[in-house]
């Protein structure tokens, strides 16, 4: 009986420990099994951005899931993976640590802002930093002194070290009679306008002052750093000279540098600047006469034309779009059409001239075709094409005639200009400031059509209903490009009707963010009434609308 008993209890520890070994197992069976290993071993094991107290090698039981693993070792980059686990899973991990780089940045003087590969460190010299293998762009920069830059590539394991002796800027101070020229400083436009003192990089440097109808200062000059150099410069105004046309027959319309002056020959021009000029004349059922010149200051140019009668071969067009006598309801439409000589063969000149209501602008030709966005006005409209052949026989196209069926706008302003790859944009501010441009091309009363990004335009600012107030009109050179320059020319309309031309402008400069002056031509102000009358006016306009102008053009972005 007794034997008996001890067998009964040894029958029952043994189904408690059974039981107890499965409870354990399915318990087990909860989790996974992470196994971390590295070279060198001792990196701390970071689960999840927690401390698991562990270091490597290690085996881990973790919950199933995604997981985030971090091995931290001193001397050695941090090894950072992700992995996902189901339940009863094993992961194994064998991490190859690599050497941490340490970087050394002494400077005399001390206190350079470190910027490693264009990111702020935040740190200032002397510093030791810890940075990865391979290529690297080291600046330094200290107000007062010229930035240091240092490129270099360094291996894990290594230490670089940079001891950088930090140059002193040159102050230098310009001044000029008349003030107000443009500071322009080895070729870049500085921002500054005289008389104005500014810090630079010591050495040789050009020095160029830019005002508007004087001539332009150009000067070199060398300065060591922490040195000050002085420059007191008089401009010499620019001596207008006159040119005189004339031509056989009479009465050719007169075109300079690509804008209409609604002058015939013979005529006299006064007031163009010393420089070089191009000259367009034409008379309906000659040839175009064109001359390029350069007129001298303070001497007058003649130009003595003879105009030939146009002779075969000689460009003929098709106009495929618009048709003649075609209506339409918005003012920006295309134009498409061919052109090649009358004999069959190409034309192979790259461009043309529309004559749009009765004024003349240069239009690409693109391999026998043209293509090109135009704008209408209100009412009926006069097209016709002409182009000249490699012998400079003139050829016209038909007249079309297209008309405008919308109610013409109070206010219509038009930019046209002459060169095939400059960006001229045209900006408009109302009454209550807001800036109507290629940026924000519609405002609360007024749109602009298009921004013409590659030469001649006409880019069209429309005011439908026009607010009681100045609207300022000004052009901006974005962009010269592949050009020498841009001649740009504005018609302002009211209702309708030609108000005035303004232009031709000669821009030689551009600057997209406007802090250039000759990158600006302020064209006029309107004036509207309570009655509803515009009028070219150019009265000033209030100091916090100038103000907001001001701010808008030096603020503009990038196309």
């Amino acid at each position: 009986m007794r034997v008996f008993k001890l067998v009964l209890i040894w029958v029952f520890i043994g189904i408690l420990f059974i039981l107890n070994g499965c409870n354990n197992a399915v318990e087990h069976d909860e989790y996974a099994t992470l196994v971390v290993s590295s070279t060198p071993e001792g990196a701390i094991i970071i689960l999840d951005g927690d401390s698991t107290g562990y270091i490597t090698p290690a085996n881990l039981e973790i919950d199933p899931g995604e997981h985030i693993l971090e091995l931290k070792l001193n001397g050695y980059n941090d090894y950072t993976v992700c992995f996902s686990l189901e339940k009863g899973d094993t992961y194994t991990i064998n991490a190859i640590l690599d050497d941490t780089i340490i970087l050394i940045v002494n400077s005399t003087p001390e206190g350079a802002t470190i910027i490693l590969d264009g990111n702020n460190t935040g740190f200032v010299t002397p510093d030791t930093l810890e940075i990865n293998p391979g290529n690297h762009e080291l600046r330094l920069e200290l107000t007062g002194y010229q930035d240091y830059i240092e490129n270099f590539s360094i291996e894990a394991g290594n230490t670089y070290t940079v001891n950088a002796n930090l140059i002193e800027n040159a102050t230098l101070i310009v001044n000029s009679t008349p003030e107000g020229a443009t500071i322009i400083l080895d070729g870049n436009n500085t921002g500054y306008l005289t008389p104005a003192t500014m810090e630079i990089v010591s050495g040789e440097h050009e020095l160029r002052l830019e005002l508007v109808e004087y001539q332009s200062y150009v000067g070199t000059f060398y300065i060591n750093g922490g040195d000050i150099y002085t420059v007191n410069v008089v401009l010499e105004e620019m001596i207008n000279t006159s040119l005189q046309i004339s031509s056989v027959p009479a009465g050719a319309s007169i075109y300079i540098d690509g804008t209409y002056t609604a002058l015939f020959t013979p005529a006299t021009i006064n007031g163009l600047v010393p420089g070089y000029h191009f000259v367009r004349l034409y008379l309906a059922g000659y040839n175009e006469y064109n001359v390029y010149f350069n007129l001298v200051e303070g001497t007058p140019y003649v130009v003595n034309a003879n105009l030939g009668i146009p002779q075969s071969p000689l460009p003929v067009f098709d106009i495929y779009h618009p048709y003649n006598q075609q209506h339409f309801a918005d003012n920006v439409i295309y134009l498409e059409a061919e052109v090649e000589l009358d004999n069959g063969d190409p034309f192979t000149g790259d461009t043309a001239i529309i004559t749009l209501n009765g004024l003349d602008y240069e239009i690409d030709v693109y391999y026998g075709y043209i293509y090109v966005d135009i704008s209408i006005t209100a009412g009926e409209n006069t097209i016709q094409l002409r182009a000249n052949s490699a012998n400079g026989d003139t050829g016209v196209s038909d007249l079309l005639t297209v008309y405008g069926d919308f109610t013409a706008p109070e206010i219509e302003v038009v930019l046209w200009w002459n060169t095939p790859t400059s960006d001229l944009d045209l900006h408009a501010w109302n009454p209550s400031g807001e800036h109507c441009y290629y940026g924000n091309m519609v405002i609360s009363d007024g749109s602009l059509d298009i921004d013409d990004t590659e030469g001649y335009g006409p880019e069209t600012f429309s005011v439908p209903i026009a607010n009681v107030g100045i609207y300022e009109i000004q052009i901006n050179c974005y962009s010269l490009d592949m050009d020498e320059y841009a001649d740009a020319t504005v018609q302002i309309f009211f209702d309708g009707v030609l108000e005035d031309t303004f232009g031709p402008h000669h821009f030689i400069v551009d600057d997209f963010n406007g802090t250039n002056p000759l990158a600006w031509w302020e064209v006029c102000t309107i004036s509207v009434t309570r009655g509803g009358q515009a009028s070219i006016t150019n009265q000033p306009l209030s100091p916090e609308i100038r103000e907001k102008i001001m701010y808008d053009k030096v603020n503009l972005p990038r196309k």
